[in-house]
């Protein structure tokens, strides 16, 4: 069987988080943080991720709070967004990977040794978006 031709001109289609990628490229977001930015609003449209998380990625209003608040405070954003994406917005922690509902007492415990974790490792490590398997 031969693979179907595609069209010299083809484009593949672009999907809200890519428009906010761009968006937030031209307002002068840095290309990690945009690129984060973008992973963030993929995976929670993707996975399912509840009302409450998936406007804090930018589903309620375009995106628009999220950049604001990735220009205003690009550390402690990413830094948020980063243990979303970790932890599959909140249903997974990070080291076994065991399940816990969103509103678990345990998020709060795991998140404090995330945080350590994260703040003795080198900037260039702690720094990459982490990898979902």
């Amino acid at each position: 069987m031969n693979p179907p031709l595609i069209p010299t001109d083809y484009r593949p289609p672009l999907f809200e988080w890519d428009h906010w990628q761009r968006l937030a490229l031209e307002r002068g977001l840095a290309p990690d943080l945009a690129a984060l930015g973008r992973s963030l609003m993929r995976e929670a449209n993707q996975h399912g991720w509840c009302e409450r998380l998936r406007a804090e990625c930018g589903w309620s209003d375009e995106g628009r709070a999220l950049l604001a608040r990735l220009l205003t405070h690009p550390r402690r954003t990413a830094a948020r967004l980063q243990w979303l994406y970790v932890t599959d917005g909140l249903r997974f922690d990070p080291w076994d990977h065991q399940e816990h509902y969103e509103d678990s007492p345990c998020w709060k415990t795991m998140r404090q040794r995330w945080n350590r974790e994260q703040a003795a490792l080198p900037l260039s490590i702690s720094s990459q978006p982490p990898t979902l398997n």
